[in-house]
């Protein structure tokens, strides 16, 4: 029904974009709404004013997100001629509340839902109005969204690359697939882009036959493994629990990766990533 006062239309609100931003303790979130503003004849113009506005998921869940404040109070102005006006809502979201709307949509689009509540002042009164805007998020904006607000970079070590290692680029390149896959909610593929990353990991740094010692060492003498031994040991685990995406057993057909997994197999897979190139830069530097 739009923005009206005793049901005469002063503006239809409509949801226009979705952009992000960091800020400090968590990720911004701007809504554009655009407002297709009516001409307004034989009387005083009102003046629309808005506050904070509540968001929520849409959905069964429901889940109130929080308040978004507008970048101005009144963000149009009534005239004798009909325009169009836009505005901008501001929402700051922490960390859990991110990775909850991530967990809800599950690479999904979503919607929400911004629930104005616009004061509307004219000479003989003050009126409480109240219009809610669905606001439907594709995918790809919300990818889009998700690097401009630097979500999911916590997720991954920086990951140094040494030109001289071969391969080494290919490491990262494996690495940011998968990163690329959890973002698109594809769990089955983000494991499966972990196992390629482990797996060139162990060539571009020739540790075939180290790691292979390290693991017949842990079955025999576990109490004398040193700390790189003990990590290229986790790495084949690693890589052992992600070679499932490739080749499924008997026993596995019927189980799928989730969230859950993909998360803990990207996790562990860049940290290993990093503290193995970081080693070998800091060796690189003590033999120079």
């Amino acid at each position: 029904m739009g923005i009206n006062l005793n049901n005469r239309v002063i503006a239809e609100a409509e949801f226009a974009g979705i952009h992000g931003a960091r800020v400090a303790g968590g990720y911004l979130l701007r809504l554009a709404l655009k407002f297709a503003v009516q001409n307004w004849e034989n009387a005083v113009p009102p003046v629309v004013l808005f506050g904070p506005s509540r968001v929520s998921l849409s959905g069964p869940e429901g889940i109130q997100l929080g308040l978004a404040f507008p970048e101005t109070p009144q963000p149009f102005q009534v005239f004798r001629h009909a325009f169009a006006s836009s505005i901008l809502f501001e929402i700051q979201l922490s960390p859990l509340a991110m990775e909850t709307i991530e967990r809800i949509r599950d690479g999904q689009g979503f919607r929400l839902t911004i629930a104005l509540r616009p004061e509307i002042r004219t000479e003989a009164a003050l009126v409480i109005g109240f219009e809610e805007v669905h606001c439907a998020v594709s995918v790809s904006d919300w990818i889009k969204t998700l690097k401009e607000a630097g979500f999911g970079q916590f997720m991954l070590f920086e990951v140094p690359l040494i030109e001289s290692i071969p391969d080494s680029t290919a490491v990262s390149e494996h690495m940011e697939r998968a990163r690329e896959h959890f973002t698109l909610g594809h769990c089955c593929d983000v494991v499966a882009a972990c196992r390629m990353a482990l797996e060139a990991l162990t060539k571009s740094l020739d540790q075939k036959n180290h790691l292979t010692a390290a693991v017949q060492a842990s079955k025999t003498a576990k109490q004398d493994l040193t700390l790189v031994q003990r990590e290229l040991v986790m790495r084949q685990a690693l890589t052992d629990f992600c070679n499932l995406a490739h080749h499924p057993t008997e026993t596995s057909l019927g189980e799928l990766f989730d969230r859950n997994t993909a998360q803990m197999a990207l996790g562990s897979t860049a940290a290993l990533v990093s503290s193995a190139l970081r080693r070998h830069a800091a060796a690189q530097r003590t033999t120079q």
